[in-house]
């Protein structure tokens, strides 16, 4: 269940700064969204549990540390991405 939370934030974060702070506009929406899911997934899935200590909760509970974790890692994401494409034309 944490993994599809960690996709939909960090498409949620994508197509916000997509629209919102006209970031990765010449990407594309779509992309927008692709690179910080990716960016969400990867780091809600690898380093989040790296920072936690040792949980009671469940192997398929709610993590709330680790959406904040995805959260932060798909906005870094995303404003990387975006100065990256800006300074290199990528």
């Amino acid at each position: 269940m944490n993994f599809m939370i960690w996709v939909a934030a960090g498409g949620a974060i994508g197509w916000a700064g997509f629209h919102f702070y006209d970031l990765n506009r010449n990407r594309g929406l779509i992309a927008s969204a692709l690179i910080c899911a990716v960016g969400g997934f990867m780091v809600g899935n690898s380093i989040a549990p790296m920072l936690t200590a040792a949980t009671t909760e469940p192997v398929i509970g709610f993590s709330p540390f680790a959406l904040v974790v995805a959260v932060a890692t798909a906005t870094a994401v995303l404003f990387l991405t975006s100065e990256l494409s800006r300074r290199f034309d990528i």
